[in-house]
């Protein structure tokens, strides 16, 4: 048996469509959708309707991410129903608002539907916990040899746990249980260019079925995707958290952490007060940008983009 895993997709349509063709082709009988499906790319709608045929013609076993949460917040913030920011065009908060006015209330209600973390279970083979983030926060990073990864193996109740979030792909074992990051899929560190995603098959190991996980990098369009990002108009509402992005896709270097935290203390130095998302100033967005030696890539609003 296979399963395709597929996980942060970041409204990359054109790579979410390469990988279920390849899984297809590969013989996946079941899907793994394990999260944060929108946002940072351009083809929010196109996402949706690969995610919702994907899920009319196979099993999916789908659970919502932080990106997903992020967008139910903002709903219930636009309703009255909680307090909280209304997103703006800036580099704070601009791309979700591109991603949020695409959206629609279906969209989000099915997101709202979506539980954080499952066990998948088949019999005759292992179980697997899957989330986006951890078990218990789509927010929670578990990092490949990281302390707070070796305590979640060792509090799950399957040998097996595959998460997301964190961009970086790989495996690790520890005290008999086997993690899988299967990568960003949408808008991957590390691999430019590449869709990263995973296949689990089953094997018979020592008279015991186990799963045997194949991490994939799959080619995509990066330059249309890049391109996209101008002709849509996404690059006007979050300029400088748009260069970032479009350097992770031509470089694989992320520096988000960094450029979100910067400007926000570009901005405390300059006013003598706390900085309150999403209302940073745009200028210290640029400031953070040229700290950290992230290009304007404006100039590629006229010119093709490169590949990889």
């Amino acid at each position: 048996m296979k399963l395709g895993v597929l996980a942060d997709v970041h409204s990359n349509a054109p790579a979410l469509q390469n990988c279920i063709d390849y899984m297809r082709k590969e013989g996946c009988e079941e899907f793994l959708l394990l999260g944060d499906f929108v946002s940072d790319t351009v083809r929010t709608k196109e996402t949706m309707q690969l995610l919702r045929a994907l899920m009319a013609a196979y099993p999916c076993h789908v659970l919502r991410g932080n990106r997903e949460d992020y967008m139910i917040a903002q709903r219930r913030v636009r309703n009255g129903l909680e307090e909280g920011p209304v997103w703006l065009k800036n580099s704070a908060s601009g791309n979700l608002l591109f991603t949020y006015e695409r959206l629609t209330d279906e969209d989000i209600s099915f997101f709202e539907s979506l539980p954080i973390t499952f066990v998948y279970e088949k019999p005759g083979y292992p179980a697997i916990t899957c989330c986006h983030g951890s078990p218990t926060r789509t927010k929670e990073l578990l990092q490949l040899q990281a302390d707070n990864t070796r305590a979640v193996l060792d509090t799950i109740g399957t040998d097996y746990l595959i998460a997301a979030h964190t961009h970086y792909q790989g495996v690790m074992h520890c005290h008999g249980k086997t993690y899988i990051n299967p990568g960003s899929l949408g808008i991957s560190i590390g691999a430019p260019g590449l869709a990263q995603c995973a296949i689990l098959t089953s094997a018979r190991r020592e008279g015991k079925i186990v799963w045997e996980p194949e991490l994939l990098n799959i080619p995509f369009d990066m330059p249309g995707v890049v391109r996209d990002i101008f002709d849509s108009g996404l690059y006007d509402y979050a300029p400088w958290f748009l260069n970032n992005n479009i350097h992770i896709l031509t470089t694989g270097i992320d520096l988000t952490p960094d450029l979100v935290g910067h400007a926000k203390r570009f901005q405390e130095e300059a006013a003598g007060e706390p900085a309150v998302w999403p209302y940073i100033e745009e200028r210290f967005f640029a400031m953070a940008g040229e700290f950290l030696q992230i290009p304007d890539y404006s100039f590629l609003r006229e010119r093709e983009v490169p590949s990889c």
